[in-house]
């Protein structure tokens, strides 16, 4: 079972590795092509819904089977797409108001980990379902690995442009409204809120729910017209003392029915299928689709880069949607959280670069965490 983890683990940071080398080189080749920011979208939700859905077709899965085909079914996974696109446009969104530079957005993507877990606890609360409880030792090695990861996101340089750009505002603080300011940190920390929900959300339709109902059960009555009530009453009392175990036990067996979830397969088609359609409409009414598939056809190596930028985002999401229903939503963004530290130290290996003493210390608070989160495991 932790050598499954691993495997999706590592294919989860290889192929995103792949897939961010692909869309690089699109952006730097093609930047040209006025339609270049569609094509990759478009790419990415396709294939985020083509793989997910061979493979399940391939394996003889339930992609299909559990496709929705009501609006009441389909309504679920709106509101899913829905939190999922929220989660970006907020953050993007506040940028662009006063007081909210990259650092802030930064510092607060870095520390989702922690309403990840809360929001965990509290979905499962809420459903009235045995969930998830983290002890303190994992509530500490999530702070500890959020704040180094914050460390070693904001690099030198974005530090000294944040404290040029609060020299700038200081002169011109009349014009920057205190109002202004907050608007776009109750953004930000409604996309960390999103970024939350939806792993959350992701395990809950994968591992199905659990509904409590109480069916009560009568007691059969006894109708015959030569017993006369007295003994009528005698018998059901001796029935009530005869028959209390057999129906406690049944009644506490109807009090919990679980509903079957789905696979990761299945959750990505059906949530990535509403984003794709309407994008490919959106396409043909902007009258973008056919300049978009004539310049495919036309450059080959256009067409393999947008291959491998869908094919690594959708093989990615697929691993990372599997991780979430193996080992829950706070593993899941524990392990996205560790692979940008990881990405940030190969950077700094490759490309050799001065460490300051806020890597190190950052370093040293993410060994401190995962150490931290081992030893509160084995005393768990």
């Amino acid at each position: 079972m932790f050598m499954s983890h691993l495997a999706y683990l590592y294919l989860y940071r290889s192929v995103f590795a792949i897939h961010q080398l692909a869309l690089e080189s699109l952006s730097t080749t093609y930047q040209s092509f006025p339609h270049l920011s569609t094509s990759i979208t478009l790419f990415q939700f396709g294939f985020c819904v083509l793989l997910p859905l061979t493979i399940s077709t391939c394996t003889d899965g339930d992609a299909i089977k559990s496709f929705p085909r009501s609006f009441k079914q389909i309504w679920i996974y709106i509101k899913l797409s829905a939190i999922v696109y929220g989660a970006t446009a907020c953050a993007t969104m506040s940028l662009g108001y006063d007081g909210v530079t990259y650092v802030t957005k930064v510092v607060f993507k870095s520390a989702k980990l922690i309403p990840t877990m809360v929001v965990g606890v509290i979905l499962d609360r809420r459903a009235n379902r045995v969930g998830k409880k983290y002890t303190a030792y994992e509530y500490a090695s999530a702070v500890l690995l959020c704040i180094g990861a914050i460390g070693f996101c904001i690099s030198p340089t974005d530090l000294k442009d944040n404290d040029n750009s609060q020299e700038n505002t200081e002169d011109a603080t009349e014009d920057v409204t205190l109002g202004s300011h907050w608007i776009g940190i109750s953004l930000l920390a409604t996309s960390v809120v999103c970024d939350a929900l939806v792993p959350n959300i992701q395990q809950q339709l994968m591992k199905g729910t659990t509904v409590r109902r109480v069916r009560p059960q009568s007691l059969p009555s006894t109708k015959d017209s030569d017993v006369d009530d007295s003994d009528e009453e005698i018998e059901k009392e001796m029935k009530n003392l005869i028959d209390t175990d057999d129906l406690h036990a049944a009644n506490q067996k109807q009090k919990e029915t679980k509903s079957d979830g789905i696979s990761s397969q299945a959750l990505l088609v059906n949530t990535n299928s509403i984003g794709f359609t309407l994008l490919v409409l959106s396409t043909i009414v902007g009258r973008s689709f056919l300049s978009i598939f004539s310049y495919l056809v036309i450059h080959p190596h256009f067409l393999i880069l947008h291959v491998s930028v869908g094919m690594g985002l959708g093989t990615a999401v697929l691993a990372y949607t599997e991780l979430i229903r193996r080992s829950g939503p706070a593993v899941a963004v524990a392990v996205a959280t560790l692979r940008k530290v990881v990405t940030i130290l190969l950077s700094y290996i490759i490309f050799p670069k001065p460490m300051t003493g806020l890597h190190a210390i950052s370093a040293g608070l993410v060994v401190l965490g995962l150490g931290l989160s081992y030893y509160g495991r084995d005393r768990k």
